[in-house]
């Protein structure tokens, strides 16, 4: 077996290579890669083992280096789940070794894999979420009778009252995007990821053909938003957000809708939902009513130095290390810069 440590931005054919795998997903893809170095200057090192010449793994890593939090390796920042890709028959805990050596030598604190560690020796679990994944049928009509009858119900709501979807890979749509998600994550007491990260997303992948911008408008104003990726047959619903004052409208409900039939309609055979929080009951409902499967979502962590040694990076979750409270009072200006100050940290 053979382990390489490699920058997949230099290399011009590395997406056709991760196809290969059938469970790459947008996460493993050089463009991401990219996103993540643009926004948060992390150094990528992406392990690719071979065996006798031929591909039998890929462990896509990004170097996170902080005075605050440490210096450690992950798979991969603000990625949800990115499982590292295997081919049949090898063992993820053999294709770890010369990755933890690679860490020892580096300097970091542990290695973290967000999904498929289950097993790993010495892998302790982190956090655990749920997922929900779509398979995205050819027929519409079945696509639709797959759906709860509530959320049935929901989505002709939303066309009764005139709410209007547009899928849009413009600059100006991720702007409109960007407006909404600063005022969601405000309301859920938590700062917004900083404007060039998603500036990123758009030239990087929206605007190369990797996803869209779905926005949902009545009376001619923008009132709910989300951003999907697609790569191969595989897509991901990575950000959503809303207005609340137009949530009686269910427009969220039609935009999930139409984006389905969007991403069916360009190849896309599965659909994930991201992860969700399992205590977030209504994120859960809403998800839930797609007809998808849900399975857990585990993160491991494989300490490289002394457990006592290794720091937890902070949490931006409510109840924990910052104030719910004085977070959805922080004007929306203040809450951008905290953003963009402390994300990097925490990776």
């Amino acid at each position: 077996m053979n382990c390489e440590f490699v920058n997949p931005l230099v290399d011009p054919d590395w997406n056709r290579s991760i196809l290969e795998y059938s469970d790459a997903t947008i996460f493993h893809t050089a463009q991401w890669a990219q996103v993540l170095v643009e926004s948060y200057a992390y150094r990528p090192v992406y392990a690719v083992v071979k065996v006798a010449g031929r591909a039998a793994a890929v462990v896509p890593l990004m170097e996170v280096r902080s005075f605050w939090t440490g210096r450690r390796g992950v798979c991969l920042p603000f990625s949800d789940e990115c499982a590292p890709l295997l081919m049949s028959g090898t063992p993820l805990d053999t294709v770890l070794e010369p990755i933890r050596a690679f860490g020892l030598e580096s300097g970091w604190d542990y290695l973290e894999l967000r999904g498929g560690a289950e097993g790993v020796l010495h892998a302790k679990q982190s956090e655990e979420f749920l997922s929900h994944h779509l398979a995205l049928d050819t027929k519409e009509e079945l696509q639709f009778s797959r759906l709860r009858d509530s959320t049935r119900r929901n989505i002709q709501k939303a066309r009764r009252e005139g709410v209007e979807i547009h899928h849009l890979r413009t600059r100006d749509a991720i702007d409109v995007f960007y407006s909404l998600h600063c005022g969601t994550r405000r309301s859920h007491g938590l700062p917004p990821q900083p404007v060039k990260f998603f500036h990123s997303i758009h030239k990087l992948l929206i605007e190369a053909g990797f996803g869209f911008v779905s926005l949902a408008r009545f009376q001619g104003q923008w009132i709910a938003g989300a951003v999907y990726f697609r790569f191969g047959l595989r897509s991901v619903y990575k950000f959503g957000a809303s207005d609340r004052k137009f949530q009686h409208l269910r427009s969220n409900n039609l935009l999930m809708w139409e984006a389905i039939c969007e991403l069916r309609k360009d190849g896309a055979t599965t659909l994930s939902l991201g992860r969700s929080d399992a205590h977030d009951a209504g994120l859960l409902q809403f998800k839930r009513g797609w007809g998808g499967q849900e399975v857990p979502l585990r993160y491991h962590r494989l300490a490289l130095r002394r457990p006592s040694q290794v720091a937890k990076p902070p949490s931006f979750r409510s109840e924990e290390t910052l104030s719910f409270k004085v977070m959805r009072r922080l004007p929306l200006p203040v809450l951008r810069v905290i953003g963009t100050v402390l994300y990097r940290h925490v990776g």
